[in-house]
C-alpha cells in the first residue's frame, strides 16, 4: 500500500501570510468604462525577494483560470508533497493552489488524486497538471502536457474541495504508428467536458509544427475526430507572417507555431452553433494571434495591424474574448519579459461588430508598469481569464486574471460603474447626478449639456438634474453642478 509523506515547506508559510496589494497604477477612463485593479502578486510589486519566497515561483506552476470565487494555480509537481511509491522511491504530487478572487487571500492548496492514489510522477518532466481551465457549463478541468511520444492522454474534472479527479475519456493523438504526432502543450475547452448538458470540442496546436489538433464530442456521448472524416489533426497551409524582432514587424515568412502555442475557440453567434468553435485563435512562439475558421484557412491576423503599439512580441502566447454591453472586446499577451514597463502585460482592446483586428482600439495595457521580468525558461503561455458578472445594481462588469509563470498574477474589474474595493458606495437621489452614479462629476456637466442641445432627454437619465426647480434644465443648472463639483 503506498503511504504518504507529506511536509509543508517554509516558503507555504509565508506565502499564506503574505498580503495582497494593488500595482499602484492609474488607469484613466476610457469612454464610459473604468478599470481598477483588486489586488496583484508579483515580482514587481510584491518584491524579489518575497515572490521568490513562494512555493509557485518555479516553472511547473504553469496555468491559471478563475473557478467560484477563486483564483486557482495549478503546478505539475509539488516540493510540498512527495508520497512513497516502495522503499526506496519517491515521487511529487501535482498540487492546486487556492486564492480568493476578491481580495487575493491565499486558501491553502489542495494535492491532486486520480483513484485514490496521489496523481503524480516520479520525474517533474512529466508535466502532469500543466493545462486547467473552467468550460462553458461551470467544470474545472485538468490535463497533461503530452510529449511527441504520448499518443492518447485522459482529460480530466477536478472536485476542488478534496482535490480527486475524475477521467472524461481518452483524446486520440494518432490512430497508427506511422502517423506524425506533434507534442501538445495546451489545450482549449468548450462546450461541457462531462457531455451531460451540452456537446464538447477540445483543440490544441502542435508544437514546433504546422498541426492542429481537435476532437469532438456529441452531448451524451464519447470522443471522437474533430475534423471531418477519420481526421483527428489537419496540417495548416496558410501562415501570418512572423515577428521579426530586427525590424520590429511581423514580415518573416513561417511555418510552424514554434514552442508552446496556444488555441483559443471563439463562441458561435447563435444558440445553434454557440459551442461548435468553428473560429479559433492561434498564438504561437513565432506568431502573433491569428484567427482561423474550422477547414484551416486563415481568417485574420495581425499582419492587417499597423499600429506598432498594438503588436504583440513573438514568444508571447495568450488570448481571450469577452462581451460587455454588447461590445466586442479582447485580450492579448503583449511582451514577455522584455523592455522598460513592458514585463509580462497584456492589452486590452475593443473591437467593432466585424471583430476585425484592423479595427482594435486600446484601453489599457495590464498591468500598465509590469508583472516582472524573469524567464520562465520556455513556458510562454500567459493565462488570460475574463469572467462576466452582474453587481448588486444589475450593472455588468467583468472580472480579468492575469498570470504569468515566474513573474506573478493579479485580478482587475472592468465596467461602467466598477470602483475600488472598500471605496464608498453610491448615493442615488442627488441633485445634480443625473446619471445616478452616487457622485457628480463631468459625465452630469455632459448630460445636462446633451439636454440643452436636445441631443439626449430629461428623461434618458435616471437623475435630476433641474437644479433650480423650473421644469428643464438649462445653463443655470449646469452652473450649479459645475460650482458643486468645484466646491463653490
Amino acid at each position: 500500500m503506498k503511504k504518504f509523506l507529506l511536509f509543508l515547506a517554509t516558503g507555504a508559510l509565508a506565502f499564506s501570510s503574505m498580503m495582497a496589494g494593488t500595482d499602484g497604477q492609474t488607469y484613466e477612463q476610457v469612454g464610459d468604462y473604468k478599470l481598477v485593479n483588486d489586488w496583484i502578486i508579483s515580482r514587481v510589486h510584491t518584491g524579489e525577494l518575497e515572490f521568490s519566497a513562494l512555493p509557485l515561483a518555479n516553472n511547473y506552476a504553469r496555468r491559471a483560470t478563475i473557478y467560484n470565487g477563486e483564483v486557482l494555480i495549478a503546478q505539475t509537481c509539488s516540493p510540498q508533497y512527495i508520497y512513497q511509491i516502495d522503499d526506496t522511491t519517491s515521487a511529487f504530487q501535482c498540487i492546486i493552489y487556492r486564492y480568493s478572487v476578491e481580495t487575493g487571500e491565499y486558501l491553502g492548496d489542495v494535492p491532486l488524486t486520480l483513484n485514490g492514489a496521489p496523481y503524480g510522477n516520479t520525474a517533474q518532466a512529466s508535466l502532469l497538471a500543466n493545462n486547467i481551465g473552467v468550460d462553458h457549463f461551470g467544470h474545472l478541468w485538468l490535463s497533461q502536457y503530452a510529449s511527441e511520444a504520448t499518443r492518447q492522454f485522459d482529460v480530466y474534472t477536478v472536485d476542488i474541495e478534496t482535490g480527486a479527479l475524475t477521467s472524461q475519456g481518452t483524446l486520440i493523438k494518432a490512430v497508427s504508428e506511422e502517423e506524425v504526432c506533434a507534442r501538445i502543450d495546451y489545450i482549449d475547452v468548450m462546450g461541457d467536458i462531462t457531455r451531460e448538458e451540452e456537446q464538447c470540442n477540445i483543440m490544441a496546436a502542435g508544437a514546433s509544427s504546422d498541426l492542429i489538433y481537435r476532437w469532438h464530442a456529441d452531448q451524451g456521448d464519447t470522443w471522437e475526430p474533430g475534423f471531418d472524416g477519420t481526421d483527428y489533426h489537419i496540417q495548416i497551409t496558410q501562415f501570418p507572417k512572423g515577428w521579426s524582432a530586427e525590424t520590429q514587424t511581423n514580415s518573416e515568412e513561417i511555418a510552424s507555431w514554434g514552442f508552446a502555442p496556444f488555441i483559443k475557440m471563439c463562441l458561435g453567434e447563435s444558440e445553434d452553433n454557440l459551442y461548435d468553435g468553428e473560429l479559433f485563435w492561434i498564438d504561437g512562439f513565432y506568431n502573433a494571434p491569428a484567427l482561423y475558421t474550422v477547414s484551416g484557412e486563415m481568417y485574420d491576423t495581425f499582419n492587417n495591424v499597423e499600429s506598432f503599439d498594438l503588436q504583440p512580441e513573438a514568444g508571447t502566447n495568450g488570448i481571450t474574448e469577452f462581451h460587455l454591453d454588447g461590445k466586442n472586446f479582447m485580450i492579448y499577451s503583449i511582451r514577455q519579459y522584455q523592455g522598460d514597463g513592458h514585463g509580462c502585460q497584456a492589452n486590452l482592446v475593443e473591437l467593432d461588430e466585424s471583430l476585425a483586428l484592423s479595427s482594435m482600439v486600446k484601453y489599457w495595457q495590464i498591468p500598465a508598469d509590469s508583472l516582472g521580468h524573469t524567464s520562465d525558461s520556455g513556458i510562454r503561455i500567459h493565462s488570460i481569464e475574463a469572467i462576466p458578472g452582474i453587481d448588486e445594481d444589475g450593472n455588468e462588469y467583468v472580472t480579468i486574471l492575469t498570470y504569468k509563470c515566474q513573474n506573478g498574477f493579479g485580478v482587475y474589474r472592468m465596467g461602467k460603474n466598477v470602483k475600488p474595493h472598500g471605496e464608498p458606495g453610491p448615493e442615488p437621489g442627488l441633485m445634480g447626478d443625473l446619471d445616478n452614479s452616487g457622485i457628480i462629476d463631468v459625465e452630469d456637466v455632459n448630460a445636462a449639456i446633451n439636454i440643452i442641445l436636445k441631443i439626449k432627454n430629461m428623461s434618458d437619465y435616471p437623475g435630476n438634474g433641474d437644479m433650480d426647480g423650473n421644469g428643464y434644465i438649462d445653463v443655470e443648472d449646469v452652473n450649479a453642478i459645475i460650482n458643486i463639483i468645484l466646491k463653490l
